[in-house]
């Protein structure tokens, strides 16, 4: 039996979600939930270098990269609900779902999902060749990758599953960046990002968080992190809803 998760959102949250571009959520997940996440994240991550290393072929599903010092670095695994019920539990819960109904505006379908890592791997790597990059993620949207996807509207969910820390390189948001265009620059290896001129460090807020915590933005708010030195996982499962039909959903 599932554990219920808590209600949903106030008339003042969703407010607050439109004008801001993000919400948090604490204790939105039980302490359960979080635990069968985090072995389940650990087992497919375990799995999937395993498989790589045996075969010396690289996974599609696994974004990873060497950093300077020559360690592999896993960012991501994605997909990942067809590998875990736990995750697959999460998203499909009524009230998570009515909860990004209620910013949304309309009916919602998952349409993306991954497991964010942001840790180093002690694996033979000399093998495949990966981009040499740092630790954080730089100031970026989604909109314009889903937009082209197919999906103009999109809410990200981050449930997250360890202490998201400063340390630990929390989330950094740029309130109501959402409701405005902002510029972008293509690079190499991490797709286009946001100029700081566009995104003021100033402007910025940290979102730091306990495990069980939801945060949720909208896909346009520009959000980046910063590298995990705090010596923990620092594991999100990362859900993008859109409403079911493509012409539904409150505009920004």
């Amino acid at each position: 039996m599932t554990t219920p998760i808590a209600p949903a959102v106030t008339a003042q949250q969703i407010d607050r979600f439109a004008s801001h571009g993000y919400l948090v959520l604490p204790d939105l997940i039980p302490p359960a939930a979080i635990q069968g996440l985090r072995v389940k994240a650990d087992e497919i991550l375990g799995d999937r270098l395993a498989r790589m290393v045996a075969s010396r072929t690289l996974d599609p599903r696994v974004t990873w990269w060497r950093l300077a010092s020559g360690k592999p670095y896993i960012l991501k695994v994605k997909p990942v609900v067809d590998l875990s019920p736990a995750a697959t539990s999460v998203a499909d819960a009524p009230a998570l779902r009515t909860v990004v109904a209620d910013l949304l505006g309309a009916p919602p379908t998952l349409m993306d999902n991954k497991l964010m890592y942001k840790q180093t791997v002690d694996v033979t790597a000399g093998w495949a060749a990966l981009p040499v990059l740092g630790e954080e993620v730089r100031k970026h949207t989604d909109a314009a990758y889903y937009a082209t996807r197919g999906y103009p509207r999109v809410l990200t969910v981050a449930v997250c599953l360890d202490p998201c820390t400063e340390k630990a390189g929390a989330l950094r948001v740029w309130p109501g960046s959402h409701r405005r265009a902002i510029e972008m620059i293509p690079t190499d290896n991490q797709g286009p990002v946001v100029p700081d001129a566009a995104a003021p460090d100033t402007t910025a807020v940290t979102l730091v968080a306990a495990p069980g915590t939801v945060l949720i933005w909208d896909a346009a708010l520009v959000h980046a992190s910063g590298p995990n030195t705090s010596g923990h996982p620092r594991r999100l499962l990362v859900l993008g809803y859109s409403p079911a039909h493509p012409n539904h959903g409150t505009p920004r």
